[in-house]
């Protein structure tokens, strides 16, 4: 208090004090004011360091800063190792008619997730799309249509359609390592998702020793972004 008042100090024995050239810049997301109300915050302190009071308003009433957020996101992931990647204006449009509940962190969050599992370079619409879906409707939606498949018959289709291209003249090299890495490589881009990028904690998950699972990431040149949610 007597800094925030004085600018001054005296350390712990001593009896000189200290000068503090310092400026002190404080933010919150509560309502000090209730608050202070409620007895759980000092209404001296309040006022000490309410001196230059700055309100900045939740993402979704500065539509004008979202681009200059996504792409200031897409440059960090970027600049920590992951692939280039452009929003188009279809996606700046979806992003500005989301009302962002969890504010910049979620914007950010959503642009190092894209980053991580999709291997486009240009990201549009309906890829914003697919992760801005209300997960409730798309429970329902999922419920009513669909039925959950097992992973072994969705890969025998998949496999079935290449064995049915070889038979139409379609020449088949490759065919165990193409389906084996069609099928590792989601199953790593989506562990490290959810790891955030933490290669210990992904090998863990996978039964994989790191440095085999560090192989595999170089194989399938899988691009890796710390911090994804």
């Amino acid at each position: 208090m007597r800094v925030l008042q004085d600018g001054e100090f005296t350390t712990v024995g001593g009896r000189a004090p200290i000068r503090a050239d310092v400026r002190i810049v404080a933010a919150t997301h509560r309502d000090l004011r209730q608050a202070i109300r409620a007895g759980a915050f000092r209404e001296d302190l309040y006022y000490r360091l309410n001196v230059v009071p700055v309100r900045l308003p939740p993402l979704r009433e500065r539509l004008e800063d979202i681009p200059l957020l996504a792409r200031h996101f897409l440059a960090q992931c970027r600049d920590a190792g992951g692939p280039f990647k452009v929003l188009d204006e279809t996606a700046i449009e979806r992003l500005q008619a989301w009302r962002w509940p969890g504010n910049v962190r979620e914007l950010e969050n959503l642009i190092r997730r894209i980053v991580a599992l999709y291997p486009q370079e240009r990201i549009g619409a309906e890829l914003i799309d697919a992760e801005l879906a209300e997960p409730q409707a798309n429970d329902l939606i999922a419920e009513k249509t669909t039925v959950e498949e097992p992973l072994c018959e969705s890969v025998s289709r998949h496999i079935m359609r290449y064995l049915v291209a070889g038979r139409e003249g379609m020449p088949l090299h490759d065919l165990y390592a193409r389906v084996i890495a069609e099928v590792e490589r989601p199953l790593i881009q989506m562990t490290l998702a959810e790891t955030r990028g933490n290669q210990i904690k992904a090998a863990t998950m996978l039964g994989l020793n790191r440095n085999t699972l560090r192989k595999k990431i170089r194989e399938l040149e899988i691009p890796v972004v710390r911090g994804v949610v």
